[in-house]
């Protein structure tokens, strides 16, 4: 077997295209709903990254894997509604911008302690070799300020679901969503993490 040698940093100012290319491929499945051309959701991305908030896998001088840690006191990305509609055409941009404006800005409810994993990306080229385990490790270890860590994962997520419990993930609430048919899933699991002290 090849070796798969790769680092995980934190992110810095000048990882903020390559997050938003590693964004919007490692979700093509997600976003394909909204547009085909994976370059349009880099577009609208580019300028939005908050990479003080991200992690990166990174092998060979390539981003090959994202991840954030938000909190109640800010997001990972400040998206821009004219971003949207640029990239994305008038109507496509104002429902995409509805919709991941109530994913990804909207203010979280949980405590100061509490941090809010979320952007789980890595490329199809690097799955299954455990870089979102390794990236959870990462940012786990370097954010001592939270005493526990939450994140959701779609139903149909099994591979997914699998690499956070096997980290120690556990289920702590399940929520329907609307439009399932439209979204290809039932309902979004959300997991915690108590770090141990």
């Amino acid at each position: 077997m090849l070796s798969f040698d790769y680092i995980v940093r934190k992110a810095n100012g000048g990882d903020s295209l390559n997050i938003a290319k590693t964004i919007a491929y490692s979700f093509e499945k997600d976003f394909s709903g909204l547009v085909k051309d994976m370059e349009c959701m880099v577009k609208v991305f580019a300028n939005s990254i908050i990479t003080e908030r991200f992690f990166v896998a990174e092998q060979n001088g390539e981003i090959i894997g994202v991840i954030a840690c938000t909190d109640c006191c800010g997001r990972a990305v400040n998206i821009n509604k004219n971003d949207f509609k640029k990239h994305l055409g008038f109507i496509r941009g104002l429902i995409g911008y509805s919709v991941f404006y109530s994913e990804l800005m909207r203010p979280l409810t949980y405590s100061a302690t509490t941090g809010n994993i979320e952007f789980v990306g890595v490329l199809q080229s690097a799955r299954g070799r455990g870089v979102a385990k390794k990236m959870l490790k990462e940012i786990i270890e370097n954010n001592p300020v939270y005493s526990e860590f939450v994140l959701y994962v779609t139903d149909t997520n099994r591979s997914a679901q699998k690499c956070y419990a096997d980290f120690g993930f556990v289920e702590f609430d399940r929520v329907p969503v609307s439009y399932a048919k439209q979204k290809g899933f039932n309902s979004k699991i959300y997991m915690k993490y108590k770090r141990l002290v």
